[in-house]
């Protein structure tokens, strides 16, 4: 029926060319106005979903952790021989200093070697030859074997923890050395006061005093003078402070503490001096005594060691 209809109504008429170009410039308008709507809400849509995604890494970062490595608890200071660093399961030699260690860190010297690290909080902690340590913290250090020096820098009050497998050591404002082999433990206190828990027994050890404790918990208390020799493996890895533009006085502090000395001042006269003379130069890898040495050759000033006492005073002429 509607093909007999189409049939007989017979071809359509065309319609003028002006109405067909004016419905058909009016139809173009519609579509292009209907396709940018659409476009628009496409952008808009890709804008939101860009915008959320912004927003959930803001919130990651904000709520979310930081970095994945620990904070730093040490650095190193300065290293002599060969020095290893835990990695992977075994170890890898350190070359630089300056380099951090987090938590977590082990550290070994081997024959020759030596160590010094600055914790955080500003203590020295030094590795001799032949020692192993674990790092759970700027103030909690596991001693595994060997021998380690703690200086703390005067600090007063309990600030680290060093344990070992024959008893553990906490520093009451001092300098000392611990050193285990096997079950046995030495402590020798330079100054200050250290203690010992060992399995529940609690020992002391005071300024100028050698502990040696035995597998057995047998204690042998002897004396050890702040200058005794024993202390200059330590001095010798101790990390140097920058002098160069600090006065005499900054060096003298530094040489006085290192080798366990109290310095003194000819007069008030001789200690003016010192603070007014300035510094060149550096002492980098220099023992503290080699290094004032050095340094007191510049200027008119030299020093005296007598008994526990460094005296400084005027250089007198030839």
């Amino acid at each position: 029926m509607v093909a007999a209809l189409i049939r007989a109504a017979g071809r359509r008429t065309m319609p003028p060319e002006d109405a067909y170009q004016q419905v058909l410039g009016a139809a173009t308008a519609a579509f292009r106005k209907k396709s940018a709507r659409r476009r628009d809400r496409t952008w808009l849509t890709w804008a939101a979903a860009a915008g959320i995604a912004a927003f959930a890494v803001a919130l990651l970062l904000q709520w979310g952790p930081t970095s994945t490595q620990p904070p730093p608890v040490a650095m190193v200071a300065r290293i002599i021989g060969t020095v290893e660093l835990g990695h992977d399961g075994g170890w890898k030699p350190m070359t630089e200093t300056g380099a951090t260690l987090a938590k977590g860190a082990m550290l070994r010297t081997l024959a020759g070697g030596s160590a010094a690290l600055a914790l955080d909080g500003g203590a020295s902690l030094r590795l001799a030859a032949a020692t192993e340590v674990l790092l759970d913290g700027s103030r909690r250090i596991y001693l595994r074997s060997g021998t380690v020096y703690l200086d703390n820098g005067g600090s007063v009050g309990t600030g680290h923890q060093i344990e070992t497998p024959a008893g553990t050591a906490r520093d009451v404002g001092t300098q000392f050395e611990l050193r285990v082999i096997g079950g046995a433990l030495r402590l020798r206190v330079r100054e200050g006061r250290v203690e010992i828990d060992r399995a529940g027994q609690l020992l002391a050890g005071a300024a100028g005093e050698q502990l040696e404790i035995d597998a057995l918990g047998g204690v042998t208390r002897s004396h050890i003078a702040a200058t005794d020799m024993a202390w200059q493996w330590a001095e010798s890895i101790g990390p140097a402070p920058d002098i160069d533009g600090q006065p005499v006085t900054r060096l003298l502090t530094w040489v006085a503490r290192e080798t366990g000395r109290q310095l003194r001042y000819e007069s008030a006269a001789v200690e003016s001096r010192a603070a007014s003379v300035i510094l060149h130069g550096n002492i980098r890898h220099l023992a503290p005594l080699a290094a004032l040495e050095v340094m007191l050759a510049t200027t008119d000033l030299e020093y005296t060691l007598i008994g526990d006492r460094m005296e400084v005073r005027a250089r007198t002429e030839p």
